[in-house]
């Protein structure tokens, strides 16, 4: 009998040598340092076509960023993704990010969140952080800006949430 949970004990500690290689959460750090990841809310009807098409657009113009679309269950989650450094752009709707930026509706009671707008389309805006390097969010307002798909769907309007330094100037040409 002791000697099966010792034996028991041993297959443990093996496995839990071993299984931490196997995380799939190294994968996806490596994957998001090579990607350009858009986070939009997986929620909303349409959402995730308009992140991909965001993300095609980058990547059209800064092919370097591999930019690809992924969905987040929530806006919250979303812009969490966005606030804790795990994601660098969140596709959300105008109402949504503004509500975050005042700790209201679905943000009651979280910390509020400073964001700032590379692109307005319609009722979503693409937010980053503050810090987001400049030269990266006027290459980004820049492809989408030129998009001929996006073109028609962008406004210099800021929707209560002020433009990124970068994305100003990329607007104003």
């Amino acid at each position: 009998m002791i000697e099966s949970r010792a034996l028991a004990l041993c297959f443990i500690a093996l496995a839990g040598l071993l299984l931490p290689g196997h995380s799939p959460y190294a994968q996806w750090y490596a994957y998001r340092a090579k990607h350009l990841v858009v986070v939009t809310d997986g929620q909303r009807p349409g959402a995730m076509e308009l992140a991909t098409t965001v993300a095609s657009a980058v990547t059209a113009k800064w092919p370097e960023s591999k930019a690809v679309a992924a969905e987040a269950r929530s806006p919250t989650e979303a812009l969490h993704l966005l606030a804790t450094g795990q994601l660098q752009l969140a596709l959300v709707r105008s109402a949504d990010a503004r509500d975050a930026m005042e700790g209201r509706g679905w943000f009651t009671g979280q910390e509020k969140l400073t964001l700032r707008a590379i692109a307005v389309m319609g009722g979503d805006v693409l937010v980053v952080l503050p810090g987001y390097p400049h030269d990266r969010a006027q290459t980004i307002a820049r492809a989408l800006a030129e998009s001929r798909v996006l073109r028609p769907r962008l406004s210099r309007e800021p929707a209560g949430i002020p433009f990124h330094p970068g994305a100003l100037e990329a607007i104003a040409r």
